[in-house]
């Protein structure tokens, strides 16, 4: 499958997050912890997703996503040079997405939604919208647009503050 704008999206990966802790590599239960959260969420509208390692060798993450008639299966194995928030998000975005969508304007929307999602879980460490502006400032310095989501949008609540 070809996909024009790996490069592009990854450069603006680096742009947006190198040097901040969605980069710092944690412990795979860390990681998996926050994906399950996401998952089991209200608004993840996707499906199931089992989340494993990669081989001990591998250097490179990745998502599965196959389509059958009894509905969507997919999988994301990470790899433990990339056990990253952000990785994780990058990953959980193609499951969003859907199959086939390499790192298009729809992807790149997923993307954004569920950095969203993923950096304010924890509510004494919420991010807003921090890191969605990041990426999505870095979308558009590299020319690339973001698509129209064809899922709910994160709650209106997801990013934003909130008074007691």
């Amino acid at each position: 499958m070809s996909d024009p704008d790996h490069e592009a999206l990854y450069a603006a990966e680096l742009a947006a997050f190198d040097g901040t802790d969605l980069e710092q590599v944690q412990p795979f239960a860390a990681i998996t912890a926050v994906l399950q959260q996401v998952i089991d969420g209200a608004w993840w509208p996707a499906g199931n997703v089992e989340v494993r390692r990669t081989r001990a060798d591998a250097g490179a993450s990745s998502t599965r996503c196959a389509a059958s008639a009894a509905g969507g299966r997919a999988t994301i194995s990470l790899a433990a040079p990339q056990m990253t928030v952000a990785t994780a998000a990058h990953e959980l975005a193609h499951v969003l997405a859907g199959p086939g969508r390499g790192h298009d304007a729809m992807y790149r929307r997923a993307y954004l939604d569920t950095v969203r999602v993923m950096t304010n879980i924890d509510p004494t460490d919420r991010r807003m919208g921090l890191h969605v502006d990041q990426l999505s400032s870095a979308f558009s310095a590299a020319g690339l647009g973001v698509g129209e989501r064809s899922w709910p949008a994160p709650a209106e609540g997801t990013g934003s503050a909130f008074a007691l």
